[in-house]
């Protein structure tokens, strides 16, 4: 088994890489699920405020109040934005933390692949040899049976 010591050794450390890849990309999501609630609730208070907005104008509103929600909806559409870019950002960190998460999936399994094969050649060449054993033990009685 020793030929297979460093596939096992290979194994570990694959498999060590994978758990940090993944670990790598629950983070990375988690942070582009909040970015994405972030947009969402931007979005949405924008709709709200702007609804608000309609409803004061239609009963009548001061020229300072216009100016005042005019300032806070551009000030919010910067805001939303800066978040929309944000999520680009972590759209690209996700992508490419699942490439790596799935680059190092198909490096374990090249590698447990490998340790099979290198174990079912060493198992074949164990059930040989004990075979040969057998066989010249078998050889041997029968050999002192005739004499």
């Amino acid at each position: 088994m020793e030929s297979s010591s460093p596939l096992i050794t290979l194994c570990s450390l694959a498999q060590k890489a994978l758990d940090q890849a993944t670990s790598h990309l629950g983070q990375t999501r988690k942070s582009h699920n909040q970015a994405q609630e972030q947009l969402s609730m931007l979005l949405n208070y924008q709709n709200e405020y702007r609804q608000k907005l309609n409803t004061t104008m239609a009963a009548g509103i001061a020229a300072n109040t216009w100016q005042n929600y005019q300032q806070f909806i551009t000030t919010l559409e910067v805001a939303i934005d800066q978040h929309r870019k944000q999520l680009l950002q972590w759209n690209q960190r996700l992508d490419a933390a699942v490439n790596q998460w799935q680059e190092k999936q198909q490096r374990l399994n090249a590698y447990q692949t490998l340790q099979s094969r290198a174990s079912e050649k060493q198992r074949q060449h164990e059930n040989r040899m004990d075979q040969k054993q057998t066989d010249e033990f078998a050889q041997r009685g029968t050999h002192r049976k005739k004499h």
